[in-house]
């Protein structure tokens, strides 16, 4: 399991671990945490509430009552084996790490392609980008203290990320403005791997 389904996982368990519930009240649960818990659509949950059934992790049954083709709604609960799981990807996840890849490190490379001047403004944007969506989040999440330590805690790791982007961007704004491109950047396409130069491919040849 990767780990964004690992996270995902994680979370569908734990909100099952205080009864259970039908798919459309974990969505709307989902939905009230805002960008909290952004990423896990109403697509990928329901498809996770399958899969997990089929694992063994939840069980299932139709209650009546409910519009809709069937005329009845499926409810949810962890299993014995599920509990066992999320006590397992809870430790996991806490203990381990994955480096955060948002695709810009890629874009970096090939920086120096781009004329100085719209390279930094390109950078610019992308910190109004991530400044205003801090701002959302921040509004989003409230005041954390309301919730708890542990809400403190898991807000101010989420905050905190963004904050360091912010920080790397303007190091970064101010390191171009300052020193442009080198006369080697400016000439040079960037290699991402060795490739032969000309006079060892003839001498192949």
């Amino acid at each position: 399991m990767d780990y964004d389904q690992m996270h995902k996982t994680l979370l569908i368990l734990g909100l099952l671990r205080r009864g259970p519930l039908h798919g459309h009240e974990l969505h709307r649960i989902v939905r009230a945490h805002g960008e909290l818990y952004a990423d896990l659509k109403k697509a990928n949950l329901y498809y996770l509430l399958e899969r997990l059934t089929k694992e063994g992790y939840l069980h299932v049954h139709a209650e009546p009552g409910t519009r809709g083709a069937r005329g009845e709604r499926l409810i949810y609960g962890l299993t014995d084996r599920g509990q066992a799981h999320f006590n397992d990807l809870l430790r996991e996840v806490l203990r381990s790490y994955e480096a955060l890849h948002t695709g810009v490190e890629v874009a970096i490379v090939f920086l120096r392609l781009l004329p100085i001047n719209e390279a930094i403004a390109l950078l610019g944007e992308r910190r109004r980008v991530v400044q205003e969506y801090r701002l959302k989040m921040a509004a989003e999440l409230g005041e954390p203290a309301q919730s708890g330590i542990l809400a403190v805690i898991a807000s101010d790791h989420m905050l905190s990320l963004m904050d360091a982007e912010l920080a790397w961007l303007d190091r970064s704004i101010l390191l171009l403005k300052a020193n442009g491109w080198s006369q080697e950047a400016a000439t040079h396409a960037p290699q991402i791997a060795d490739e032969p130069k000309p006079d060892e491919q003839s001498a192949g040849g």
